[in-house]
């Protein structure tokens, strides 16, 4: 009787989140599987049949740049992000004791905004006559506005604001139980404080590093806005592809099957997470 009732009672505390993750995650997937298969007729609409046309065409030579791309820009975000998002963890995790609650919380404070209007508060900085070229041409280190928007930097720029606290939150978690004696025992026996980070804390802080490039890594193959709105869109990747396929011409069905790609790869990005995870947690017990 009991063990009935403890079972009820765990249902009832999953079955909400039980609920909303089919409503909001299986069901939508769903249908963007089937529309990927679905055929299309002359409009550009879904039709009833079972076609793998879309999934053909995507391996057609003027996607496939468009893929390298999204996976060019998702990688150097991530060692952007890596880059900076590491020290900071560092700093917050050993050297800012009693004000580390504090500076994570100006961290994500930021975040608390609508992601537009932060990145629209960018293309006002980024301007010509933004607040960036107006204080380098005040200190006298311009003559003339830089065309800071629509290039690559500026992408990147968004990226690292995007994506930095997924970054400092996960290697900070990893950073922060290590035992500080380990260091000191390193220190005792003779290293340096660089080789002391590279042969101890580097390596316990691994989990936080795979975990970062994981949630850098993986949203920003599919990310829409910042390209646009900081880059220009000049550079097409997978997102501005799924937007212009089902908005602008209509291709549902491919429109469908880039998203089931998106999804597909992402997926064995997060299982190679997984494995990699297993091993270093194996190789430590």
């Amino acid at each position: 009787m009991n063990v009935s009732r403890h079972k009820w009672i765990t249902f009832a505390m999953l079955g909400p989140s039980l609920l909303m993750s089919i409503l909001l995650l299986a069901i939508p997937f769903l249908i963007i599987v089937a529309y990927s298969f679905a055929p299309r007729d002359a409009y550009g609409g879904v039709v009833s049949g079972f076609s793998v046309a879309s999934y053909i065409e995507l391996f057609q030579p003027m996607y496939v740049p468009i893929f390298l791309n999204s996976l060019k820009i998702a990688f150097y975000s991530t060692v952007v992000c890596l880059l900076v998002g590491y020290p900071i963890a560092y700093f917050i995790a050993f050297k800012a004791t009693r004000y580390a609650a504090l500076l994570l919380a100006l961290l994500l404070i930021p975040f608390w905004v609508d992601f537009m209007i932060r990145m629209s508060s960018w293309m006002v900085l980024l301007g010509r006559n933004g607040l960036i070229n107006e204080a380098l041409q005040g200190l006298g280190l311009i003559d003339s506005p830089l065309r800071l928007l629509g290039t690559y930097g500026a992408v990147m720029v968004g990226m690292l604001y995007a994506f930095l606290p997924a970054t400092v939150l996960p290697i900070y978690s990893a950073l922060n139980p290590i035992d500080r004696r380990l260091m000191e025992a390193a220190a005792d026996l003779g290293a340096g404080p660089i080789e002391t980070f590279w042969r101890t804390t580097f390596p316990l802080s691994l989990p936080g590093v795979m975990a970062a490039v994981l949630f850098v890594f993986v949203p920003a193959m599919g990310v829409y806005a910042i390209p646009v709105l900081l880059g220009g869109g000049k550079s097409i990747i997978i997102g501005n592809l799924i937007v212009q396929l089902f908005l602008e011409f209509r291709n549902i069905p491919l429109g469908a099957a880039v998203s089931v790609v998106l999804l597909v790869f992402s997926f064995l990005i997060t299982m190679l997470y997984m494995r990699l995870l297993n091993r270093i947690e194996e190789a430590r017990s």
